[in-house]
């Protein structure tokens, strides 16, 4: 069995043995079916295709069809890979809370996992939505994914509660009742990657995509919601940071051995809903890693090869949670790329040059243009393998035909829409971090991003943050002499590029953190702009940074998930760094992620 496939333990934990060493309850992968656990996954338990993807309408579903011969499960649709008609043994007896039976609680998980939860994971509410998942058909669904959905919706559902809600003892019972869910699910996974004939399998591959999933989005609210004791509550803590990096990893290795994505949804396209997912967190993960992260090489060349897959393949992202225009998605993937090599000196020239190529991308992409092509997008197609729009994007230019929006006689230097700041002087050798500061006004009305238009809202706000990552870590973090970024473009201005970028970015990100209604339906969309914005809050910009902090946890509550509020903690860690740092300095991008814990916020 290959190395990166080892089974996890119940916390997400690469395991060294067998896959029974979970919970003190084990057994070998030869156990008898009588000492199993009943709730498998097995032929007798079908799976629709379009399910899969996961969840969908039951017309999908029904128009995918019934797998063929009697007993013989639709997963086989899915991959050759026979599914095992056994699990390894895990928890034998779950005790059942007196007032909440076990169906009680899988009805009432996946009810609200379909009305408040997979809402989240797709970008425009009214749009089909490819992740719901049919009560009708529920027991036509592997266990193991019932499991992980049930779950991710108790987790949502308490950071919905009020801080003084007081728990009965059934809900008590409840919470311990729905984390042997999450144990039993984790046993599962571990068993089908023990075991030859489905470690990368279809159905294995969907479970470790949603277990990452739902470990990047709530899996450290586990300590707040399960009070099970302290030790506890410090494991769960400590493995919301390292759970998810498990998941990625074994997902990459998993993709990597059935030949890549392109393989994987040209056998399977309704893989391409949970496929976007792992893109769209693969390339955000790669932002909060260290450039010198054991996995940071391979994750970045692996997504230089993600446009492959198919002809306009990131078009797909603009339908999930993390809407991020599709030049600027594959400009993001370069700039992980280029961080990637930045400390090897053989390959300094690759770097500077892809350094000016990315700001001139950046500069010359148009988001007005841009919204107004996605006045057509319509989102996931109803088959679940694609994306649509109302018309063709004819005359679509790209983004190094585009064009500033405004008039070249009222445009900054920087292609950015110009401001109050008038730095022309240009530093063609060692430039010094710009002064921080505030927006004159964070208020709903200092955007003059119109809030209507949510595309062009959408693309001002990640222009910037793309703008602003870029800028600190293949320029202003790197201590070499900038002449070559004036080489082609002498008139550069480096330090109002990043001023203009950072005043529109927190005007832009103004109106989303006023309310909770415009947090919860628009703060989803922009997780890593967010994140990128608090970043550049500097050490004695407590507007700034008190405007960041407070609309991550706006948003986190909101939203329903752990992520923006963990995001405040590391941000904070980050302004307390930056505090301490000798006068004149600020500590790096790379510095500060060096050593710690693997972090990603982005989706």
């Amino acid at each position: 069995m290959p190395t990166s496939l080892l089974p996890l333990d119940a916390n997400g934990y690469g395991a060294t043995s067998s896959p029974s060493s979970s919970s003190g309850n084990s057994s070998s992968s030869g156990s008898s079916s009588a000492n199993r656990p009943s709730q498998c996954c097995d032929e007798a338990e079908p799976v629709s295709a379009v399910a899969a993807a996961p969840g969908a309408s039951t017309a999908a579903r029904e128009a995918v069809g019934d797998g063929g011969s009697p007993g013989r499960g639709i997963l086989a649709r899915l991959s050759p890979d026979p599914v095992p008609d056994e699990v390894r043994t895990g928890i034998t007896s779950d005790p059942v809370p007196s007032l909440y039976t076990e169906a009680q609680i899988i009805f009432d998980g996946i009810n609200y996992f379909n009305e408040r939860v997979s809402g989240d994971l797709i970008s425009i509410s009214t749009h089909f939505n490819p992740y719901q998942v049919s009560l009708r058909r529920i027991d036509t669904i592997p266990r193991i994914y019932v499991s992980l959905l049930v779950t991710t919706a108790t987790l949502h559902r308490s950071m919905q509660l009020d801080d003084h809600f007081a728990r009965s003892s059934a809900l008590v019972q409840r919470e311990e009742d729905i984390f042997r869910f999450r144990i039993r699910a984790l046993q599962d996974v571990n068993y089908r990657l023990s075991k030859k004939d489905t470690q990368t399998s279809d159905s294995t591959l969907m479970c470790v995509i949603c277990l990452l999933l739902s470990t990047v989005s709530s899996s450290v609210l586990a300590a707040i919601t399960f009070p099970l004791g302290a030790d506890y509550v410090m494991q769960m803590q400590q493995s919301a940071y390292t759970d998810w990096r498990a998941h990625l990893e074994g997902a990459r290795r998993i993709i990597q051995l059935r030949g890549g994505i392109k393989e994987i949804i040209t056998k399977n396209p309704y893989f391409k809903p949970l496929m976007t997912l792992f893109v769209c967190i693969d390339v955000m993960a790669a932002t909060t890693t260290p450039s010198t992260h054991e996995y940071m090489a391979v994750a970045t060349s692996m997504a230089l090869h993600y446009w492959e897959a198919e002809p306009g393949i990131f078009q797909s992202n603009l339908a999930v949670s993390s809407p991020c225009p599709e030049e600027l998605f594959q400009t993001l993937i370069l700039v992980n790329y280029l961080r990637s090599i930045s400390r090897k000196d053989r390959l300094k020239s690759r770097r500077q040059s892809g350094t000016r190529m990315v700001l001139k991308k950046l500069r010359s992409f148009n988001p007005a243009e841009w919204a107004t092509r996605m006045k057509g997008f319509k989102g996931w197609k109803k088959t679940g393998d694609g994306v649509e729009f109302d018309t063709p994007l004819r005359g679509a230019r790209s983004p190094s035909e585009s064009q500033s929006p405004e008039p070249a006689s009222q445009r900054g230097q920087t292609g950015f829409p110009a401001s109050d700041h008038h730095h022309h002087h240009h530093q063609h050798s060692n430039l010094p971090s710009p002064p921080y500061g505030t927006p004159p006004s964070l208020t709903a009305k200092s955007s003059d991003i119109p809030e209507s238009d949510l595309w062009l809202n959408i693309a001002v706000i990640y222009r910037a943050a793309i703008t602003l990552y870029t800028m600190r870590t293949l320029v202003l973090d790197l201590r070499e002499d900038k002449a070559f970024l004036y080489e082609e473009e002498p008139d550069l201005d480096i330090i109002t590029l990043r001023l203009d970028a950072r005043q529109q970015l927190a005007a832009a990100l103004a109106p989303i953190f006023s309310d909770r209604a415009s947090a919860r339906t628009l703060g989803k969309l922009v997780f890593f702009p967010m994140f990128v914005c608090g970043m550049e809050a500097g050490p004695n910009d407590r507007d700034l940074q008190d405007f960041i902090a407070n609309g991550l946890e706006r948003v986190g509550h909101a939203c329903g998930t752990f992520g923006p509020i963990g995001a405040v903690d590391e941000l904070r860690g980050k302004w307390a760094a930056d505090a301490q740092a000798p006068k004149g300095t600020h500590v790096t991008w790379d510095e500060y992620f060096e050593g710690r814990p693997d972090f990603v916020f982005g989706f």
